[in-house]
């Protein structure tokens, strides 16, 4: 039988990412998750139930993401489930964890969004841009294109 692997999520970090390096000298990066979903309370209204889902990360991508965010920023991540299964070393119990392997993230709001003391900003400077670092502006500074040209 066929299946399908394949996890969308969006939500706020939980905690700052944690980033180690194994033997391998891969980087791996792990953080917390927290997606917000509404459901009815039984009572003609809606109360906001939280999910938390820990997040696995690997290699260049995870050095860019524990570099700029930090907890309470907002993110999506596109990924697989994976879960983990060990033994307990104190209790000997069998233990699994179903966490999200991300292949690919997006930052999602504006700097300085989020809970958290957010991340490192650059500073703009004449002739680039601050959204786009390395991208050239055209005429002092200005960007050829203003948020009154964009059709959205």
């Amino acid at each position: 039988m066929a299946s399908y692997n394949r996890v969308i999520l969006m939500g706020n970090l939980t905690r700052d990412p944690e980033l180690r390096q194994a033997q391998s000298g891969t980087h791996v990066m792990k953080v917390g998750l927290a997606v917000n979903d509404r459901v009815p309370d039984g009572q003609n209204g809606w109360r906001e139930e939280t999910s938390f889902v820990d997040l696995v990360m690997f290699g260049r991508r995870a050095e860019a993401f524990a570099r700029y965010m930090s907890k309470g920023r907002p993110v999506l991540v596109e990924g697989k489930l994976r879960q983990s299964r060990w033994q307990d070393r104190e209790t000997g119990q069998n233990r699994t964890k179903l966490e999200v392997i991300v292949d690919d993230f997006t930052f999602v709001g504006g700097r300085g969004e989020g809970g958290g003391q957010g991340a490192p900003q650059a500073q703009p400077t004449a002739g680039t841009s601050a959204e786009f670092p390395g991208r050239e502006d055209f005429g002092g500074g200005q960007s050829a294109i203003g948020d009154d040209d964009v059709p959205f």
